[in-house]
């Protein structure tokens, strides 16, 4: 008797579990929807322009940029601007902002204050001319920095201010000061490579790393040039990527596949530290073949092969009695 009462509880009670996990089920699922419209509603959108501005200038001269900010979201937002130094991290172009370090080159001409927060409206955009003043016994070297927004929503009166959204948007600064106007620009190609052998179906997979170990930053202008057995000639333009001083940088080539790819080709990197400037050259040299089908139409060969022992193997070599029979 007690298990029979004890089976009949424990039926209930999975019963009533069953309906509090589904009342449970329903409210995570509308309190989910809740966080997702409330994501929604403070979403940012903040954008800026230009995202890069570089400077060349004498010691003791100023410069002034105009900056433009625009406020996309359905928010009103609280802004304050700062400016951080950084230096090269990698050799994809990623940068490592500095907290310390920084510099007095800069102000506001229109009336902002590094630190302190502005207000930018619904759907407004605001006008930010910085002012970039180089000290007359600045050394002549690249000065590197990013100018951070640091955004957040206006609270509203009917809703709690810890739920303010926070993000950040940046600009880079790379200032090079210069007497002459004519920086000392120094690099080297480190590596300029393919594979050996590559598919006929497929793109050259080129490898160059550029190092520079000068004082100032450098784009390289120039090209590789393409040239196969069969007359096959092709030109890739480099991408103006700058490089940063005492940095290197893996370059993003543009995907080429020469019209006839087959057969031995030589590639021959030229390229110049800036528009004017002395030429660096380097070459290497591979093979395009269609090695995937080759490759299938030699294992198709042997499986051919195979089959044909195999059928010798058990159905050709048969004793005298198994061909009597």
């Amino acid at each position: 008797m007690f298990k029979f009462l004890n089976f009949k509880t424990s039926k209930s009670s999975f019963k009533i579990y069953n309906l509090k996990f589904i009342i449970l089920l329903l409210l995570i699922t509308y309190s989910l929807s809740l966080l997702i419209e409330t994501a929604n509603a403070q979403s940012l959108s903040l954008s800026i322009w230009p995202p890069l501005l570089e400077v060349m200038i004498q010691p003791g001269r100023s410069v002034t940029q105009v900056y433009k900010l625009t406020n996309s979201s359905d928010h009103e937002l609280q802004i304050t601007p700062q400016i951080f130094t950084f230096k090269p991290q990698g050799e994809n172009g990623e940068i490592k902002i500095l907290t310390t370090g920084q510099s007095n080159f800069f102000s506001f001409a229109s009336g902002e204050r590094l630190g302190e927060a502005f207000y930018l409206p619904i759907g407004k955009e605001r006008e930010i001319v910085l002012k970039i003043s180089v000290p007359k016994n600045s050394p002549e070297s690249d000065y590197y920095y990013t100018m951070l927004f640091s955004t957040g929503v206006t609270p509203n009166e009917n809703k709690d201010s810890s739920s303010s959204s926070i993000a950040q948007i940046g600009t880079n600064i790379l200032i090079t000061v210069s007497q002459g106007g004519q920086p000392s620009l120094l690099g080297r190609v480190l590596e300029f490579s393919t594979p050996k052998i590559i598919d006929s179906f497929s793109p050259i997979p080129f490898t160059v790393r550029l190092e520079n170990w000068g004082k100032s930053y450098f784009k390289p202008f120039g090209k590789i040039k393409l040239a196969g057995i069969f007359k096959q000639k092709e030109e890739i333009k480099l991408y103006e990527q700058n490089i940063l001083a005492g940095s290197s940088r893996k370059l993003d080539i543009p995907e080429v596949k020469p019209k006839l790819p087959f057969g031995p080709f030589k590639a021959s990197l030229e390229f110049s530290l800036g528009e004017e400037g002395e030429k660096l050259t380097t070459e290497t040299t591979f093979w395009y073949l269609p090695h995937k089908i080759l490759f299938a139409i030699f294992a198709g060969i042997v499986i051919i092969f195979a089959i044909i022992r195999i059928k010798k193997l058990f159905f050709e070599d048969k004793s005298p009695l198994d061909k009597e029979s």
